[in-house]
């Protein structure tokens, strides 16, 4: 069955109203009519099943059949602070680690980052980027789709993990713990919210090390091999999506 991203405001007790880009889906691409079947979400968790009862060039209409919570949603609250890296890898993070299940994403400008962003130029990333995770979240059948919140600094960063009753440190000079046997310290029915951070290409400087250390992060590894930015940040999620049993 077609999904469809539909906004709050354009759904009633009996009927939603699709417009935008996902009309123009519907009506040029997908080529429905009247009387086709689809599915609607509206980004927070809902789903709809309905039937389309009007398609004109400015909006399609389609009657509720019936509502539901989706159940395609972890319970593990993940969010990626991620170290913002050149070029478009920052596209592919945002698309695999929505299809992993992730619940937030903010890029994190660290002592090496390269990529320099003025407001006008963020902002319009962060409007892509947000496409993006409506397209991912849209194909995995999620009916929530993560934030994805316009680039922050390193500092402003650490003030925000007293909000997560977990938060982890991939760190390349980590010797002593893999991820693997960090997350064996959680009870997994006791986190509900973890927070994970990623460097960007030549990863953290010691001093920033120790900032996260200091406000809080456990640091881990994945042994002896350095991963790429994107690589580790798809395998960093996937593990602990993995580990705290959101992908049974």
């Amino acid at each position: 069955m077609h999904r469809f991203v539909v906004k709050n405001e354009n759904i009633d007790e009996n009927s939603i109203i699709i417009c935008g880009d996902d009309l123009k889906h519907l009506r040029q691409v997908l080529r429905l009519k009247i009387g086709d079947r689809i599915r609607a979400f509206d980004g927070e968790g809902m789903e709809y099943d309905a039937v389309l009862i009007d398609i004109d060039k400015q909006h399609a209409k389609a009657k509720i059949i019936s509502s539901f919570k989706s159940e395609a949603e972890p319970r593990i609250k993940l969010t990626l602070f991620q170290g913002l890296p050149k070029g478009d890898k920052m596209d592919l993070i945002i698309q695999k680690s929505v299809e992993l299940g992730i619940y937030k994403i903010v890029p994190v400008i660290t002592e090496r980052t390269v990529v320099l962003l003025d407001e006008k130029t963020s902002k319009k990333k962060t409007d892509r980027w947000t496409k993006i995770a409506k397209e991912a979240a849209k194909q995995c059948n999620r009916a929530y789709i993560p934030e994805i919140h316009e680039p922050i600094k390193f500092d402003e960063m650490l003030k925000k993990i007293g909000e997560h009753d977990a938060a982890v440190m991939m760190y390349e000079k980590e010797e002593k713990k893999c991820l693997k046997e960090l997350l064996k310290c959680y009870t997994i029915n006791e986190i509900k919210d973890i927070a994970l951070l990623i460097g960007a290409e030549g990863g953290f400087s010691t001093e920033e090390a120790t900032k996260c250390q200091t406000a809080g992060f456990n640091t881990a590894s994945f042994g002896k091999r350095i991963l790429r930015t994107e690589t580790a940040a798809i395998s960093a999620v996937s593990i602990i999506m993995y580990e705290m049993g959101e992908l049974q």
